[in-house]
């Protein structure tokens, strides 16, 4: 009979904090037996003494990996069994800007349930060769609180930040619930890899992209969504920027931004600063603003390559950074 407000169930523990619930094998009968647990929570937490609670869950991102371990969240939205939903996955704490939640936002509202984003607090996970935990910066939880909102979320989460909490971090928590200084901040949008370990739980990722050979006529498509209007004029300076592996000056790499090529005369190549020999960033200026709120599509070729030479080309990550200006640029 305590005064609580509401009650949160974690449904996604599993598999970086908990074991599985369900052994597949065991998916299919158990499944109906989730659902009733959770019509029994639902109905405890809304029938106590002194009030109903409220009661949320965090799921998956995905439909899919909700299904295989026995939730059936669409059930859940239509029986009204939770009052909100959070999706995330305890996979590496790294955040995602382009988290494909679109279906849960969309079967949640038409039941008038709510949906939080959950911004993860790494920019990088340390998993990778030659890498170190860092925590993503004001910039980049700004950028993933924009495109949350904009896939229409109702209120965003955030956690496990570096601890006593210092000016970065208060100024993550003073921005992050006001669509308007989100909008309207410097941004730094970067797209998730898969796993490291392939058999992990996971969901779908376009990073890292393998090139295993020149071919003028292949092109390699990679989606994304920014918040960003690109008839803003207070953006002062838009910039995609390109982790590429093994990648030579010889090379003849084709990159376009919705349908437009990205001359080689508005790119930058900068070694990486912990293995140069393996890999470079290539930084292409946005001075036409290809980017386009909402869905872009990042296509990359390998038109020609040194006879002999062995090796695909990876690209490992692809980032957009956004810079604000106080007043409107005099000139795009």
């Amino acid at each position: 009979q305590s005064p609580i407000e509401g009650v949160e169930l974690d449904f996604a523990a599993a598999p970086g904090g908990s074991p599985l619930w369900l052994r597949p094998e065991d998916v299919p009968e158990y499944t109906p037996i989730m659902t009733d647990f959770l019509r029994k929570a639902a109905e405890m937490a809304r029938s106590r003494p002194g009030g109903p609670s409220q009661i949320g869950a965090r799921v998956y991102p995905t439909e899919d990996l909700n299904l295989k371990t026995g939730l059936d969240v669409q059930t859940w939205l239509r029986e009204g069994l939770v009052d909100f939903v959070i999706p995330m996955l305890y996979r590496d704490f790294v955040i995602d800007a382009n988290m494909p939640i679109g279906w849960l936002v969309q079967a949640a509202h038409e039941h008038d349930i709510s949906v939080y984003g959950m911004l993860q607090p790494y920019y990088d996970n340390g998993q990778r060769s030659n890498t170190k935990v860092v925590h993503a910066t004001p910039a980049m939880m700004r950028a993933a609180a924009a495109n949350f909102w904009q896939a229409g979320v109702d209120g965003l989460y955030t956690w496990f930040m570096p601890w006593p909490l210092g000016e970065p971090e208060r100024l993550i928590l003073s921005e992050i619930g006001d669509r308007d200084l989100v909008q309207e901040g410097d941004k730094h949008y970067f797209l998730r890899r898969r796993a490291e370990n392939p058999g992990r739980f996971d969901y779908q990722a376009h990073l890292p992209l393998e090139i295993p050979t020149a071919d003028p006529q292949k092109r390699y498509e990679i989606p994304f969504t920014v918040a960003d209007n690109s008839a803003n004029d207070r953006i002062q300076h838009a910039r995609l920027k390109l982790n590429i592996t093994n990648l030579v000056t010889p090379d003849h790499l084709e990159v376009s931004l919705n349908g437009d090529l990205l001359p080689a005369t508005s790119c930058r190549y900068d070694m990486r600063p912990y293995d140069t020999y393996t890999g470079q960033w290539l930084t292409f200026e946005l001075a036409g603003m290809s980017l386009q709120q909402g869905a872009n599509i990042l296509a990359i070729a390998l038109s020609g390559r040194p006879t002999g030479f062995a090796g695909s080309v990876v690209v490992e990550d692809v980032e957009i950074i956004i810079e604000y200006g106080v007043f409107a640029a005099v000139s795009r």
